[in-house]
Order: C-alpha cells, then structure tokens, then sequence
C-alpha cells in the first residue's frame, strides 16, 4: 500500500560541514536517499542569516512530514530550528549521530507516525552510544591494583 505511507523528509541542522559529512557516511553505507538534505551553519554565519537559509531549504517541503535533526542542544542551529517543532508535521531531534541517520534512511518509509518514528529514532540514538572499554573486559587501573 505504497499510497498509506509517509514521505518524511530529513533535514539536518548543525555547525560547520556535519550535516555534509553524516550524509555522504549515510550514503556511503546504505545508498543514494531522496529527501534528505543539510543545513549548515558556517563560521561568521549571523543566527539571522543561517535563519534565513534554513527557512529557504523547508519552504520546497512545507506542509510535508519532516524530521529536523540537529547537532548540539542550545547551539545556534537548535536555536533557530527550534522554532519549526511548533508546526504539527515537524519533529526536531538533538544530537544527531550515524547510526539515527542511518535507521531513519531505512525506517523513515515504513512508519506508522511521524511521532513514533521521532520516538524510536531518539531511542536508537541513545543506545548506539557505548563505552567499549568494559564492554571488551578492560579493568579500571584502580581495579587492577587492588587484585
């Protein structure tokens, strides 16, 4: 039932070339994505003029289901994106990372809500985060000593 199924756009909101750089490892992973884009916030840039820019890129898809994602919680891209969550067809997550990216581009097609998926793709953000030295068995220095 292709004509039940949402087409959420995925906009990512950051500092400098992150947005550039998450796209094409996404890319490089699970192939070219349609509605998937960057808004980057440039060294020098004003809050008013990154505005400016980000209003540019969502005006093609106003209306549409959307998904901002954005670096860094309190930056100047949350600051301005921020704004766009009051809208009902428009999420905002924080602190985007690969593996958001990456499930978003695979589940974005099948899900049942723009809401849900928000919620399931923040959950997965969180989880992707590991430290890998106790999970691979490495004692603590202060551990070792008292052995």
């Amino acid at each position: 039932m292709a004509g039940d199924r949402l087409m959420i756009n995925l906009v990512i909101v950051a500092h400098g070339d992150l947005g550039e750089a998450l796209i094409r490892a996404t890319e490089m992973i699970a192939g070219p994505s349609e509605g998937l884009c960057a808004v980057s916030l440039m060294p020098g840039e004003s809050p008013e003029g990154f505005g400016d820019k980000l209003a540019a890129a969502l005006r093609p898809i106003e209306g549409q289901e959307t998904i901002l994602l954005i670096d860094l919680f309190g930056g100047t891209p949350y600051n301005v994106a921020a704004r766009q969550v009051l809208k009902e067809n428009v999420e905002c997550l924080t602190g985007v990372n690969l593996p958001m990216l990456l499930e978003l581009v695979m589940a974005r097609d099948n899900a049942a809500s723009l809401a849900e998926l928000a919620e399931s793709i923040t959950q997965k953000g969180q989880e992707s985060i590991r430290n890998l030295g106790p999970m691979l068995g490495r004692k603590r220095s202060n551990e070792s000593a008292s052995e």
